[in-house]
This record gives C-alpha cells, sequence and structure tokens, in this order.
C-alpha cells in the first residue's frame, strides 16, 4: 500500500500524459479512427486546441522523466516513460495524418517518354487538362500526401485524392480572392478534410464547401480529373506532361509503403464495405464499391455507374437545370462529363461507332464525338464541348454518403 500511495503521483501524471496524447493520435490515424468514430465537430475540435494537448502532454511526462532519471523514482519509470515516449514518437511520426500527409517537397514535369520509364501502360493516372496545359498525376504517388500543387493554364490549383473513396478533383487554389494553403487534418467517413492555413476554414474534399471557419458555406471552384491507364492518357492526349513528386524522405517512404500494403486500391475495390466504419447506413441502391460518376449542379446530384455506361455509353441529362452528356469510351474505360450547350444549342448525343475513337453523334448538328468531347467530323468539326466539374470513378458509398439526396440514373 505504501509503495502504491508513494508511486500514485506517477501513475496519475502518467495517465493524463497518455490521456492526451491518444486523444491527439486516435482520431487523426487511418490506423486507428475506427476506435473512436468521433463526429466532425468533435474531430475539429479537438485539433483546433491540440497545442493544449500537447501541453499536458509534455508536463505530465517531462516530470516523469526527469524524476526517474535523476533516481528520484522507481527504476521502472525509466523503462515505462522511456518506451512510451519512444513509441509515440515513431507513432505519431509515421500515422498523424496532420504531420504524414504533406505535399512533395520536390517535383517536375516529365515527357511521356520520361513518364514511360517511370510508369507501367496499365498504371492509372489523374489525368486534367485546363487551359493549354495537360497533366498526368500517378495515382499511387499521390495517395500518400492527397493532393500535388500545380500551375495549368496560368491558374494554381490543388489536384486532391482521397484513396478511400477514389475520389479526384482539382480545386482552385483561392476562395473569395485569398489564396489558398490546404493541409490534410483527417478524416471522416473515408473521406480526407483540409484545413486553408491562411484563412482557418475547414473543407470536406468530396463537398469542396467550407463546413467550419470564417467562410462557412462558400465552396472552392473546381475542375474535373479522368481517371485512365497511363498508355491510354497518352494515346488521347500526346502532349500531355507527367507530374513527378518521388517520396524523398524516410517517412514519406514508409508512410506510401504502409498505406500500399493498408489500403492498396486493388484490395479497396475487391471490398463490399468501405474501408473504415461510417456514420449511417450504406446506400443500398448499387454495391458499396460500385464506381459511379458524380455530378452536381445547382443543388441537385446525380449518379451515372460505370457498369451501366458499358451497355448505354453515351447519356443525355439535366442536373439542376444543366443539360449534360455522360461519354465512356469502353474500349480505353474512359469516361468524362460535358455540358451540352454548343454556341447557344443544347445537343442531344447518341452512339456511334467510327474511327477516331468516335463514340457519339449529335442530332442537331451530325457531328461526331469523341471522349475527350472533340468534334471530330461533322459541320462543327473542332468543337470543343465544355467539361463539368464531377467526381469521375469514385465509389458509390462516399458519393451517396455525402449526397444523401442523389439520383441514379443508367439509361440514355
Amino acid at each position: 500500500m505504501e509503495t502504491l500511495t508513494t508511486q500514485l503521483p506517477d501513475i496519475l501524471l502518467y495517465a493524463l500524459g497518455m490521456a492526451a496524447l491518444l486523444t491527439l493520435f486516435l482520431p487523426f490515424s487511418p490506423m486507428t479512427i475506427d476506435m473512436v468514430m468521433l463526429s466532425r465537430d468533435k474531430q475539429i475540435w479537438i485539433y483546433r486546441h491540440r497545442r493544449a494537448f500537447w501541453a499536458v502532454a509534455v508536463l505530465s511526462f517531462l516530470p516523469l522523466l526527469v524524476r526517474a532519471f535523476t533516481g528520484m523514482s522507481d527504476p521502472t519509470w525509466q523503462w515505462v516513460g522511456g518506451g512510451t515516449v519512444v513509441a509515440m514518437a515513431i507513432a505519431f511520426w509515421s500515422g498523424y495524418v496532420p504531420f504524414v500527409m504533406t505535399p512533395p517537397s520536390r517535383q517536375q514535369l516529365l515527357s511521356p517518354e520520361e513518364g514511360d520509364r517511370l510508369l507501367e501502360p496499365d498504371d492509372v493516372v489523374l489525368g486534367f487538362n485546363f487551359g493549354d496545359d495537360i497533366r498526368a498525376y500517378p495515382r499511387d504517388a499521390i495517395s500518400r500526401p492527397h493532393f500535388f500543387t500545380d500551375t495549368l493554364g496560368g491558374t494554381s490549383f490543388t489536384v486532391s485524392y482521397c484513396i478511400l473513396c477514389n475520389s479526384g478533383v482539382a480545386f482552385k487554389n483561392e476562395l473569395n480572392g485569398k489564396p489558398l494553403d490546404l493541409k490534410c487534418i483527417t478524416a471522416f467517413n473515408n473521406n480526407i478534410i483540409y484545413q486553408d492555413q491562411n484563412s482557418g476554414n475547414f473543407i470536406q474534399q468530396l463537398d469542396g464547401s467550407v463546413f467550419q471557419g470564417p467562410d462557412v458555406g462558400l465552396a472552392l471552384d473546381s475542375e474535373p480529373v479522368v481517371f485512365a491507364t497511363w498508355d491510354e492518357w497518352k494515346k488521347l492526349h500526346p502532349d500531355t506532361q507527367l507530374y513527378y513528386a518521388p517520396d524523398i524522405t524516410l517517412r514519406d517512404k514508409i508512410v506510401s509503403f504502409m498505406l500500399q500494403i493498408m489500403v492498396p486500391i486493388k484490395k479497396l475495390t475487391a471490398r463490399s464495405k468501405p474501408f473504415h466504419r461510417i456514420t449511417k447506413d450504406l446506400d443500398a441502391r448499387l454495391p458499396a464499391m460500385s464506381l459511379v460518376l458524380g455530378v452536381e449542379r445547382n443543388g441537385e446530384s446525380c449518379g451515372y455507374p460505370l457498369d451501366g455506361l458499358v451497355d448505354v455509353p453515351v447519356i443525355n441529362d439535366t442536373v439542376g437545370g444543366e443539360p449534360v452528356v455522360i461519354l465512356y469510351n469502353g474500349d480505353r474505360d474512359v469516361a468524362e462529363v460535358f455540358s451540352r450547350r454548343v454556341n447557344g444549342r443544347v445537343l442531344s448525343f447518341t452512339p456511334s461507332n467510327g474511327s477516331l475513337g468516335i463514340i457519339a453523334t449529335d442530332a442537331e448538328t451530325g457531328s461526331a464525338w469523341d471522349v475527350t468531347g472533340t468534334a471530330r467530323e461533322g459541320e462543327i468539326k473542332g468543337t470543343q464541348l465544355s467539361p463539368l466539374p464531377h467526381f469521375n470513378k469514385l465509389f458509390w458509398f462516399s458519393w451517396a454518403l455525402f449526397k444523401p439526396g442523389t439520383r441514379v440514373k443508367v439509361a440514355a
């Protein structure tokens, strides 16, 4: 009893320090996030007060370490305290999202020929075309940092990707005319949350809107990215450049290796449910991990199952008052979404097979179109359809979760 009484202050300090560290770690690590399942608001509250938690941990452990290594307490505390510090340092260093999901410190643009030395033909890339610039971002490379920063057509972008949802999009790096400096914070319902370090805004990737911060309700401007294999993207866009951003530091290499083991995309697509638990029931209209194209316009959303596009590769629709067309090239396994408005007219498309990769013909001009939305033949040859912001080939569960009122359309 006397020994316990003597050690009680040390035990209480240790428990307090561990409670502070675990509160910081558990909701912000892909390895442990399922253990707590906090609401999004609680996660952000903890992050906002992270400095206070760090202070409690340091002020708790420091006296223990000093007492242990100066012989003022039981020698067992040398091992307990020292081992805890080492173990938690490694855990935070390799698994704490705000530390490890950082953009690369070095990147370069490579030609297709240079890219061929780095990628296999069937490696998946996120393709992005804006202004006069065309890029390909390797999906495996962007999976760890969750975003790259790049400039296309004179405009700065954050090219964002969340592997748990297979959701990719490009956000313009400004809001209300102010530049963004995004940082990964944590995941909620299997989707990454960013903080803009300039403004303090918190942004959900699949919403693109500010849910906490001074600009609540505002949304980032976005442009679509397209999932394709490296070989097919090059064929569609011979002038593309490959964005090459290798892992430089030991930490980045370790985290990338861990993610490739824990959540490779092949393992995710083979699952029947999301990798992490979610806060709501799955929408049973489609298999949870099936791929869809998610489109939202003016408050209305619709999901277009990729499986349905195999049989019906051209879909005309209207979303939020915007006439849209979904084009799918089954041979290339590439799908894109465009506005049907061209020169003041709304075009109607039907499937059509032909040379030059033609997959659709419009009824109004008789022109023939490929999957990039370019008229290859006909009255308005050379015309380019306007691409619409959308999520390309993301998992259905995530689209339904963040867009609960979404329609599902599978036929023209």
